[in-house]
């Protein structure tokens, strides 16, 4: 059993898709197949029910992740701790976020030429359960989450709240109404993010207080191109206030009590693994950077 088998076993049990693991990994699906497969035999036990349209992790790969989870979580600790020993102020903090727009991107840029041994692997998911279930099993030490958390070992700090914004392309017949509600926007197309999307459950929350299931035209995973397609034209569409300050695309903003629904981001960390000092200093940086 290599440590390497362990490593691509865990990506596979969260992703439960042989494809999906092996973009993550950067290697050949058959290669993965493989590894998988030596591993199971070394084992003696299918760690995967082998279906018709994919895997399923079964009673004996669940048994075993959690050993696995374990281990690499004690070696990676135990790494940290060595490099803390030895006053080393350099190594490799992983992110999992939903935005890398211009400020998440000055932010990090940052703190990188603040501490220039510091490299970083960023994850960018849109789903904050998938972020949530990477801190919980070590695979990521921080995450950027916009809903409130409720899981156990998960600790937060409140980073910013801000309003989310009816946007609709330039000279929008919107722009000149001194009052819209939210049965107004019935008839108009919009341009959403997926339904995974944090962001997303905001406005299907909105439609469902208007009462309309709304006339959806496009569905993108990035919040930029959300703007790009309402700039467009495509439609409609909710936007985080700070996009009703960019002057590159200009869109028409409708500020208004029913139209507006808060937007939440917290950093988040698992409370029960090790932290390195570098890991410190960028929490305590984040915080700065976004509450100051």
């Amino acid at each position: 059993m290599e440590l390497l088998q362990l490593k691509y076993f865990q990506v596979v049990a969260r992703t439960e898709h042989m494809t999906k693991a092996a973009h993550e990994l950067h290697i050949a699906q058959p290669a993965l197949s493989m590894t998988i497969a030596r591993l199971e035999e070394d084992l003696g036990v299918p760690l995967f029910d082998r279906l018709n349209r994919g895997i399923a992790l079964n009673s004996y790969g669940r048994a075993f992740l959690k050993s696995v989870n374990t281990a690499l979580a004690t070696l990676t600790q135990g790494r940290q701790e060595l490099a803390d020993l030895a006053g080393m102020e350099h190594g490799t903090l992983s992110i999992a976020t939903t935005c890398l727009d211009e400020d998440f991107s000055n932010m990090i840029g940052s703190f990188v030429s603040q501490h220039p041994l510091m490299r970083f692997r960023i994850m960018q998911l849109s789903e904050d359960e998938t972020k949530l279930e990477l801190l919980a099993a070590g695979d990521v030490d921080f995450g950027f989450i916009n809903q409130t958390i409720q899981c156990a070992d998960v600790a937060s700090v409140e980073l910013l709240s801000e309003e989310l914004l009816l946007a609709a392309p330039p000279g929008h017949s919107f722009g000149n109404c001194r009052t819209i509600s939210l049965a107004d926007l019935a008839g108009e197309s919009f341009v959403l993010l997926k339904e995974n999307h944090s962001i997303r459950k905001r406005c299907d929350e909105l439609f469902e207080k208007a009462g309309f299931v709304p006339k959806i035209v496009c569905e993108c995973d990035e919040i930029s191109a959300i703007r790009n397609l309402v700039h467009a034209g495509l439609g409609i569409s909710f936007l985080p206030e700070p996009f009703s300050k960019e002057v590159a695309l200009p869109l028409t903003f409708v500020k208004n009590k029913e139209l507006t629904y808060p937007n939440t981001l917290f950093l988040a960390w698992n409370e029960r693994r090790y932290l390195s000092k570098a890991a410190v200093n960028f929490r305590e940086y984040v915080i700065r950077y976004y509450t100051e």
